[in-house]
């Protein structure tokens, strides 16, 4: 590979230019053409439009937290300590981690059967980032922080939405009307 920034000749394969050291990693990613590869490519989670998150502290009850899942009508909350988000708890940790366990949701404490350090993102990831994260690691929620918001949440159900109606958006029978 030839560095585009200093000319030297590269072994093929190479991370990085030998003699200037440049990062080859930002060049082979795909470049956006239209449509929804473009959207995929370029948007960011902040297009998402991400919902404020639910929130319950570590030493919340489990009851307490699966009555916000069900009154809210969300499929996580967020477990927060001093505005810094230190696990997640979802329906699926609910129903995998609370059964066969000793004592009641009302006795066993959130921070039990929580994810802990869960991944989060920030609003300016791209959306093909976003999707990867879901895909490799198997998540259906990821938390989207910043300083200057409240904690976040984005859903693969928001963006698998926002995809279907770029797709609708860009549809010809919708451009002809």
């Amino acid at each position: 590979m030839i560095c585009p920034a200093c000319g030297s000749v590269n072994l093929p394969g190479a991370d990085r230019c030998e003699d200037c050291l440049l990062p080859f990693s930002k060049l082979d990613i795909p470049l956006a053409t239209e449509g929804l590869q473009k959207r995929l490519m370029e948007d960011t989670i902040a297009d998402l439009k991400p919902q404020p998150a639910v929130t319950v502290a570590p030493e919340a009850s489990v009851e307490e937290a699966v009555q916000l899942l069900k009154d809210k009508s969300v499929g996580c909350v967020l477990v927060v300590e001093e505005e810094i988000v230190v696990g997640i708890l979802s329906e699926r940790d609910v129903l995998y981690k609370l059964g066969g366990m000793e004592g009641s949701a009302s006795s066993v404490k959130v921070f039990e059967v929580m994810t802990p350090h869960p991944v989060t993102m920030e609003a300016e990831e791209s959306i093909r980032f976003v999707l990867h994260q879901m895909s490799v690691e198997g998540f259906r929620h990821i938390p989207v922080v910043s300083f200057d918001h409240p904690p976040r949440i984005v859903s693969v159900r928001a963006v698998l939405n926002y995809l279907h109606q770029s797709i609708e958006d860009a549809s010809p029978e919708r451009a002809s009307r």
